[in-house]
């Protein structure tokens, strides 16, 4: 995999098991709605929570532009197959952060439910077309503040781009999963764009910001935004054996950044600690490795043990303050990054 996807299209990786891809099925399987539902319910529907709650997910806000300004983290997850309707319903709960004009840094938590008519197509040229077609919201999502930093603020705190509980509900809903999506899962890697995209439509590249590394494998690829005394939390990602390594290969513009690796114990600990909009502290345990990371491109290399792992970023800048806990110019880096797993150095 080489882009990073939104939690909700992890349950398109649900339906590359190896026989729906030979070529004597192909037909058959396209021709016949009843034979795809029965193979997304029978084999997929059961392995969606256990991808949904593997790692954290970019939040993004499109009227703050494409890079991802916060994350969700999934703790609960519950599918539900409703075979007359042939539909999957998603229900969702987690906690995560966001960093909003204002605002500043918001912890929440929130509870979402939605439903997806899912499909596949697989086409000609040997890709796979994964599609999750939204079709309701049985509820309005639950959002409940954790913290925030500006301590003015509140879910109707009134920001340039809308109050804070509806740019959470834009982020996680209509900015992700109102949309529906479409996986194109092919030889060189995996495509995602927002909507629906018909064979042979294929998905844009500009996100794939670095070349493919054949003895590594990528793990994560995004954009995101990190503002004046923030973090982000990336992963946490597995390794699953030993001599390994993980790597991340970056392009950072604006503000310096320090990384910490540490492992997912802590790791979660610190994050629920940055959800809670206190003073940046520390990690609980010394983390397992650290430094600067450069403007420009760069490479850094982290072996570990067998585990699951964080990379955290934090971008140490203060910004200068005009009343309120208002930046004047805040200092943002804006970092491109592809998280890889390889064989230690």
């Amino acid at each position: 995999m080489r882009r990073r996807l939104p939690f909700l299209v992890l349950l398109a990786f649900c339906l590359t098991f190896s026989a729906v891809g030979c070529p004597c099925l192909r037909g058959p399987v396209n021709a016949s709605p009843g034979i795809r539902w029965w193979l997304f319910s029978t084999f997929a529907a059961s392995r969606v929570c256990p991808e949904v709650l593997k790692r954290g997910a970019p939040l993004k806000l499109g009227s703050l532009g494409s890079a991802s300004v916060g994350r969700f983290f999934p703790t609960q997850c519950d599918a539900q197959v409703d075979e007359e309707r042939r539909t999957l319903l998603l229900r969702v709960t987690g906690t995560g952060y966001a960093s909003l004009p204002v605002a500043r840094r918001v912890g929440f938590q929130a509870t979402v439910a939605v439903e997806y008519a899912p499909d596949f197509f697989l086409a000609d040229d040997d890709s796979t077309y994964v599609w999750g077609k939204f079709t309701r919201l049985p509820a309005q999502p639950d959002f409940r503040i954790i913290g925030v930093e500006n301590p003015v603020v509140n879910l109707a705190t009134q920001t340039p781009i809308g109050t804070v509980a509806t740019l959470l509900g834009q982020g996680i809903i209509s900015g992700e999963l109102g949309r529906g999506f479409t996986v194109v899962r092919q030889a060189d890697g995996d495509d995602f764009a927002m909507g629906h995209l018909d064979p042979p439509a294929k998905p844009p590249r500009p996100a794939r910001l670095f070349k493919a590394r054949e003895d590594h494998a990528s793990l994560a690829s995004d954009t995101t935004e990190i503002r004046s005394l923030s973090r982000e939390y990336l992963g946490p990602f597995e390794v699953p054996g030993d001599g390994l390594a993980l790597s991340l290969r970056s392009r950072l513009q604006g503000s310096a950044l320090v990384f910490s690796v540490v492992d997912r114990a802590s790791g979660d600990a610190w994050r629920r600690a940055y959800e809670s909009a206190g003073p940046l502290g520390p990690p609980f345990i010394p983390p397992l490795h650290q430094g600067q990371l450069p403007v420009g491109e760069g490479t850094q290399t982290f072996p570990v043990a067998p585990g699951q792992y964080f990379i955290v970023l934090e971008n140490r800048t203060p910004p200068p303050l005009l009343g309120l806990g208002v930046g004047l110019a805040d200092p943002v880096a804006t970092l491109g990054y592809s998280v890889e797993l390889g064989s230690r150095p």
